[in-house]
């Protein structure tokens, strides 16, 4: 039987959550290299847009979702980095 100490579970485990924290980091940054703003400038010219683009909400609909991703993923690191947090 192998033992995995907490320690060592907390360490992997934070290991895989920054490469998510990079893999949607990433993402965003298609997003914002591909309109040239950020998310919450993107949103409010979308939004005041008299013409309607498909592309440009499919594109907002995801975005909005990974923005949202990231933040789940900032907060639980802020959990893991200030010890808030269980094994089982």
């Amino acid at each position: 039987m192998m033992v995995i100490s907490k320690e060592k579970v907390k360490d992997m485990y934070y290991a895989n959550l920054m490469y998510e924290c990079h893999r949607v980091t990433e993402k965003i940054r298609l997003f914002e290299n591909k309109y040239g703003v950020s998310f919450d400038e993107f949103e409010k010219g979308l939004k005041i847009s008299e013409k309607e683009d498909i592309e440009k909400w499919d594109d907002y609909i995801e975005w909005k979702g990974y923005e949202k991703v990231l933040q789940g993923l900032f907060k639980e690191k802020k959990e893991i980095e200030s010890g808030d947090y269980k094994v089982y």
